[in-house]
């Protein structure tokens, strides 16, 4: 890989985490306060709402952009536009009935899925879950028009619009969210657990509405002026043009099922298995919603940054291995991990240790703070399995990851049934999810090495990352327990303020010492550095000061002959 291409696609994946980022700064945002309305109980219903609608969204929403939008923009450079309005009807008329059929499924479904909930109490399950379960389910009635809309955006290149509507929903979501939950639980004092929770849940759908909305009207020019090519002129059947976009999506959607299926089954298994230990399922309700609204949603924010990263290196090896550049794929796949490993360490350092204060900030509750230590690791694993799904698909081989992510969602299940059992907590899920993730990605793995043809030493290229986490590990821990010793005393009517300061402070200085670990070890190169927006040019020269001597990006490459 030149230097150049390195540049653009450091440039391309930095985007892309900056804008993930802002995303997700603002899907943080109403957790504090509606936590704060409907109690981790309410949590818990609200996660077991979603653990059904994101199996039937991420099927709808992951695959379709990516496929329209390449098949838009490949039509569109051979110059057939008739072809492009064929794309266009067929696959949004397609949407608009799988969106019918999965409203139907999920909303006349919903006393199967509160049985699957509770197995013990399926009727108690229904009355507490219904109202969320048939508020998520209006999302599905304009998501998948979203997804629809903003591959065919992309595939003109447009993509102001559909950046700008991912904001305007999490913003409009995040509003409607913490007025709805505030207005059931405050101000008509209904139960704040199952009201507050559907509230909340009907955010989503709010949300939607102002994305499909500002979507729709970026793309009414395109269409004034793509109308006019028709489909007549078009030499495939709808039939032949279906089979095109579903080649290409359905294996990226399938893939993208991880993270759904595995909350499915904990949504399924973990409060029936808690309740076998002697919990109500009011406390097994609470405790799901501590994992996976507290611990797994904290931990799961490297997976975002893995799929910004994922998202931009996937064309250069599907480009590499078109053009069978062997070198250009090995490369690739190298700063692929390597820009992984970079933000997953220090991410489950963070988690690790400082889970009590981050917990304290955001939930005001010690509950679930010994889970986010116990899962911490995850985030390296999930990043790990999301990047090489990626990386599989770029070399063209769609359903291997697949395969391999079933393989680990067994794995986890069967962990579910023993550590839940075992240590009558939470926590054994927490652990299972943790294995789980760490077979599927080594799996992925093997595979990159076998279908790329690919040379190169995981551990050799984790080394320089994991080395300055281990020092970050034991220097969060001290600065940490200082800050506690000494904000303490000054802080006792106000605790919460004490862990927001404890939590800055050790994460800001712990930032600041794994930069200069990272870019002291030469593990960066410079042009990667150039890359980032903003910053890359400060960051080049800080390096040059504190980097011993400088080293080849790609040593972790193991040369062959070729």
């Amino acid at each position: 890989m030149s230097r150049t291409d390195s540049s653009n696609l450091a440039r391309g994946a930095s985007l892309y985490v900056i804008c993930v980022a802002i995303a997700k700064v603002l899907g943080l945002v109403w957790i504090i306060p509606v936590t704060a309305l409907i109690g981790q109980g309410g949590l818990g219903i609200y996660s077991n709402a979603y653990a059904v609608y994101n199996i039937l969204q991420q099927l709808a929403t992951s695959g379709f952009p990516l496929a329209m939008g390449k098949l838009v923009s490949e039509r569109r450079a051979t110059g057939d536009r008739a072809v492009v309005e064929h794309i266009y009807r067929v696959t949004m008329r397609s949407l608009m009935v799988f969106s019918v059929i999965a409203f139907l499924l999920m909303w006349f479904g919903t006393p199967v899925f509160a049985h699957f909930i509770s197995w013990k109490n399926w009727q108690q399950a229904l009355a507490q879950n219904g109202p969320s379960i048939h508020a998520v389910a209006l999302m599905l009635l304009v998501i998948p028009a979203m997804s629809g809309l903003r591959g065919y955006l992309q595939g003109f290149q447009r993509l102001d619009a559909p950046a700008y509507s991912q904001t305007i929903e999490q913003l409009f979501r995040v509003v409607a969210m913490v007025f709805g939950a505030y207005l059931i639980v405050e101000t008509f004092h209904r139960d704040k657990a199952i009201q507050g929770a559907a509230a909340a849940t009907f955010g989503g759908f709010v949300g939607g509405l102002a994305g499909l909305l500002l979507l729709v009207i970026a793309v009414r020019p395109l269409r004034q002026q793509e109308r006019a090519y028709g489909i007549e002129k078009s030499p495939y059947r709808d039939s032949q043009v279906l089979r095109m976009v579903y080649r290409l999506a359905i294996p990226v959607s399938l893939g993208g099922l991880v993270v759904p299926i595995a909350n499915l089954v904990d949504s399924w298994t973990v409060t029936n298995l808690l309740q076998s230990t002697g919990q109500t399922l009011s406390q097994a309700t609470a405790n799901y919603g501590i994992l996976t609204r507290q611990a797994m949603y904290l931990v799961q924010l490297p997976m975002a940054f893995a799929y910004a990263i994922g998202v931009a290196v996937l064309p250069a090896v599907s480009a590499a291995k078109a053009k069978d550049d062997q070198q250009r794929i090995q490369e690739s796949i190298v700063f692929t991990l390597r820009s992984m490993f970079l933000i997953s360490f220090p991410t489950a350092a963070l988690f690790l240790v400082l889970s009590r204060p981050i917990n304290e900030t955001i939930f005001h509750a010690t509950a679930g703070s010994a889970i986010i230590s116990t899962v911490s690791f995850m985030s390296i694993f999930s990043s790990l399995e999301l990047i090489s799904t990626y990386i599989l698909q770029g070399l063209g081989k769609m359903y291997r990851p697949v395969r391999n992510m079933f393989i680990g969602v067994a794995i986890k299940t069967v962990f579910n049934f023993v550590l839940i059992l075992a240590t009558h907590s939470v926590i054994g899920a927490a652990i299972a999810t943790t294995i789980g993730y760490l077979c599927s990605s080594m799996l992925n793995i093997m595979a990159v090495r076998k279908y790329g043809q690919a040379f190169f030493s995981v551990r050799r290229i984790m080394k320089p990352f994991l080395r300055a986490s281990i020092v970050l590990v034991v220097f969060l821990f001290f600065i940490n327990w200082a800050l506690h010793v000494g904000l303490a005393p000054i802080f006792v009517h106000a605790q919460r303020l004490m862990y927001l300061l404890q939590f800055v402070i050790s994460s800001g200085l712990g930032a600041l010492l794994y930069l200069f670990l990272i870019l002291r070890s030469g593990s960066i190169h410079d042009d990667e550095l150039r890359g980032i927006p903003g910053v890359g040019r400060f960051l080049v020269k800080f390096a040059h000061r504190v980097r011993r001597k400088r080293r080849p990006v790609v040593s972790h490459i193991k040369r062959t002959g070729n």
